[in-house]
């Protein structure tokens, strides 16, 4: 299904529109993010860790348990292959995003930078994850 041009609620300007890379773990938007600016998304589609299919929500993952510490970003509400914000590769700037609907009123930046984006997994598995999802980015 192709991403939608209509902007979410409280948004009015799509910034970037960029494929997220299952097994890229810092994937690099065009997006320089300003402190105190609000920002929307809205992500669609599907990846793969090995051959489990994920949507950018992502999901607990059972078989997986004993793994959970290893998990990247263990801010609430992301579990495994949830589409992660990051500022500048800052570990301590990670947030969830999922399909954008997390941040209903938006999402304030808290400092300046590039966003880059990662599917939620342990560092060293990004070898064995598959395809890419849409992530939108607007103010």
């Amino acid at each position: 299904m192709a991403p939608s041009v209509i902007a979410p609620p409280g948004a009015q300007t799509l910034l970037h529109s960029v494929q997220i890379q299952a097994n890229d773990p810092w994937c690099p938007t065009s997006v320089m993010l300003a402190v105190g600016q609000r920002y929307f998304f809205r992500a669609t589609g599907n990846w793969f860790d090995w051959h489990e299919e994920h949507n950018v929500n992502g999901a607990a993952v059972p078989k997986l348990k004993l793994f959970l510490p290893l998990i990247r970003c263990k801010a609430q509400g992301a579990t495994w292959f949830t589409l992660i914000g990051s500022i500048d590769k800052d570990s301590h700037s990670f947030f969830p995003i999922g399909d954008g609907s997390r941040w209903p009123n938006g999402w304030v930046a808290p400092a300046s930078g590039q966003l880059r984006c990662f599917a939620n997994d342990v560092l060293l598995m990004y070898r064995n994850n598959t395809s890419a999802i849409t992530l939108q980015v607007w103010t």
